[in-house]
């Protein structure tokens, strides 16, 4: 699996990490895209674009054809086979087995998927043929284009799990698509053991939700089932699985959604997924539909027309609620409008048009148009042919002056935090803004009256032709070794101006009671030397106590000592200047102090706008200035103490040498004993890739 570190990350995987096909048998791979935050756990998260690929071995699977293809967004659909070499084709599985990819990409500048789920979303199956002499094989993926977070503007890594494709050993389970069945009958699907046991076998099974504008969604059309456990007795070769659909009163396409087999015990899986299909109830029912508001500037109301595309003999009732939209033009229940849940809209007999009425709210932040929606639900006397629609909030606000604040430089506890508001432009007369502290969030966060002084609603006044003030907080000296702590500055309540979207700023308050003499001194040894730059890389890299125990030196500091100096780097770690400390950063300040040319600088620095020379004098500005070349020896001693051989591996007598062949000598194997041998060696992994990227 390819990680990156801190990063929330797109995974690529099937349903199980092996399916079993013989020679001659075609088999289908279902693909499933998920989201991970930066801890690593599944995250319902939209991306601005995300581009990947399918690689397999075309000289023994023949590629047959690509179903049930999850079609919003997307720019390249695997619809067709292209060679590794193909220019389309930017990433890499690293495995000379394989040679043909299915390309697949998504875009949406609004965020993708529209609405993401937590456990996973089917993109598309892919069937494939084996061929004669078929004895295994494994599918890859790598990823051409990440994108970021939406709402975030983090970047996404990219994770996949390969999928191995084996030979019959032994019994195999197989699941078989169900019969086609109306709303409100059984969905029965049929698993087959290969050849009777002796043993019990037992797999699990649960539903999916299908794709696009024909899928099945549970509650509402069929009742889930979830890891449900299914067993084979002795001599049994075959069992049912019978899923509830419901009887909705929605007019409606037919739908589809899956059965999936997992976890299986004393036999092997055939086939992963089945699909069942779900057929409309015919109804003789009026239908209702609700039309798009006409957009509205904010603080008026917008008006949703609902009608009946018939006169109905009897009452009929239908319910209603406001939903919030997702991304930067999303609209906020209850910020932006006056949220409604649950009203309900009655059309008395031979009536066929009613309205919603939904207040939108005057707020004083320059923003773009918003969008939100309104849901009918839960008719009785009628279906529903539209169930959605959106109302569009114009901003009344771009005119004014905006104020904006920015974050407070890092200051020693004991000193005060000085925040600047600026105006972009000047105000004709007298304008104000209120301003509140609050404390920070996360894991290092300031608290008001242990940490700084706090201030509630207080005003900061601009005459006429001023554009910029500050707000001066003041921390709180203790005498408490801990982490850089945060804390947050709000504006609010402007008169005469607008907010801007920079609206909060952040304070950083570091400490002045931890171990090390300085930022950089990770070890405690009164200095900043490869040493410590090694250790900083280490640690943001997710090495263990055990790892950093082995690679400090003399240092006499523990190793939670060292990793909370590393913690504690923060915002003076940021030597690329994008306003976080990451592993980026972790890998340039170890560049500088293994006298890492600007070249080099220039090719590792990511998307930093900072030069070489700036981010030379960041990193050496950890230590007091010391300049790199007074640490090279060290460094070297440093690399060599944790790998194999010297890291002058090209008898060149220096590191990084020309044409970077001790780079790739470096990158080639660690050596025995380098690390310990235990769970994060993927940490050495990508070490190493670090490395390789120089």
């Amino acid at each position: 699996m390819e990680t990156r570190a801190l990063l929330a990350a797109h995974l690529v995987h099937s349903d199980a990490p092996a399916v079993t096909v013989a020679a001659g048998e075609t088999v289908d791979i279902p693909i499933v895209y998920q989201t991970l935050n930066d801890n690593g756990a599944p995250a319902a998260l939209k991306s601005d674009q995300f581009s990947f690929n399918l690689h397999f071995d075309a000289d023994v699977l023949t590629w047959v054809s690509t179903t049930s293809i999850f079609t919003e967004g997307i720019q390249d659909t695997p619809n067709q086979t292209l060679p590794e070499t193909d220019p389309t084709v930017i990433g890499d599985d690293s495995d000379n087995a394989t040679e043909t990819v299915l390309l697949s990409s998504y875009s949406s500048a609004t965020g993708w998927p529209a609405n993401p789920v937590v456990n996973g979303q089917l993109l598309y199956v892919a069937r494939f043929t084996a061929k004669s002499g078929f004895t295994g094989t494994t599918l890859k993926f790598s990823a051409n284009q990440t994108g970021t977070v939406i709402g975030d503007a983090s970047d996404f890594s990219f994770e996949s799990f390969e999928v191995v494709l084996q030979t019959p050993a032994g019994p195999t389970l197989s699941i078989a698509d169900a019969q086609t069945v109306t709303e409100g009958n059984n969905s029965v699907f049929t698993v087959s053991l290969s050849s009777a046991q002796s043993t019990p076998v037992t797999v699990k099974y649960s539903t999916e939700d299908g794709n696009g504008p024909t899928a099945a969604v549970s509650p509402g059309d069929y009742t889930a089932q979830n890891e449900v456990l299914l067993t084979f007795n002795p001599g049994e070769t075959e069992k049912t699985i019978s899923v509830a659909t419901n009887v909705d009163s929605v007019n409606e396409e037919r739908e589809e959604f899956h059965v999936s087999l997992s976890m299986a015990t004393g036999a092997t899986l055939r086939s992963l997924r089945a699909l069942g299909t779900i057929n409309d109830k015919p109804a003789d029912l009026p239908a209702l539909s609700i039309a798009n508001a006409a957009a509205v500037t904010e603080g008026e109301n917008a008006t949703f027309n609902v009608t009946l595309d018939r006169a109905a003999s009897t009452l009929v009732t239908v319910a209603y609620s406001t939903v919030g939209s997702q991304g930067p033009t999303g609209a906020i229940n209850g910020v932006d409008l006056t949220a409604q849940t649950n009203q309900v809209l009655t059309f008395a007999v031979g009536e066929t048009q009613k309205t919603i009425t939904v207040a939108t709210i005057d707020d004083v932040l320059a923003e773009e148009t918003e969008e939100f929606g309104v849901e009918l639900s839960n008719p009785t006397g009628a279906g529903i042919s539209r169930t959605t629609a959106t109302g569009t909030i114009n901003d009344n606000d771009s005119g004014l002056p905006k104020f904006s604040i920015a974050n407070a430089p890092p200051i020693t506890e004991g000193n005060s935090a000085v925040f600047t508001v600026t105006l972009n432009r000047a105000g004709d007369s007298t304008v104000t803004v209120n301003y509140s502290t609050n404390n920070g969030t996360g894991p290092a966060p300031a608290q008001d009256g242990t940490d700084y002084t706090g201030q509630t609603n207080q005003t900061l006044t601009f005459a006429a032709g001023e554009t910029q003030q500050t707000i001066s907080v003041a921390t709180i000296d203790d005498a408490i070794e801990e982490d850089s702590e945060t804390f947050e500055v709000a504006l609010s309540a402007p008169v005469g101006a607008a907010l801007s979207t920079s609206s909060s700023a952040t304070g950083t308050i570091i400490d002045n009671d931890t171990i090390p003499t300085f930022p950089g001194d990770i070890d405690g040894d009164g200095d900043f030397d490869a040493n410590d730059s090694f250790l900083i890389q280490l640690i943001k890299l997710s090495g263990t106590d055990a790892q950093i125990d082995q690679s400090k030196g003399g240092s006499t500091l523990t190793a939670t000592e060292i990793r909370t100096g590393v913690n504690q780097l923060a915002v003076p770690g940021d030597v690329d200047g994008d306003t976080d400390f990451d592993a980026n950063d972790a890998f340039l300040i170890h560049l500088v102090k293994l006298s890492g040319t600007n070249t080099q600088i220039d090719q590792s620095k990511g998307t930093s706008s900072l030069t070489a020379a700036q981010i030379r004098a960041n990193v050496n500005g950890l230590g007091g200035g010391s300049p790199a070349s007074s640490v090279v020896s060290q460094g070297a001693e440093v690399v060599q103490s944790v790998m194999a051989s010297a890291p002058d591996s090209d008898d060149a007598t220096d590191l990084f040498a020309n044409n970077k062949q001790d780079a790739v000598a470096m990158s080639a194997s660690p050596g025995a004993g380098t690390l310990p041998s235990d769970s994060s060696t993927s940490v050495w992994e990508e070490f190493r890739g670090w490395i390789d990227a120089i």
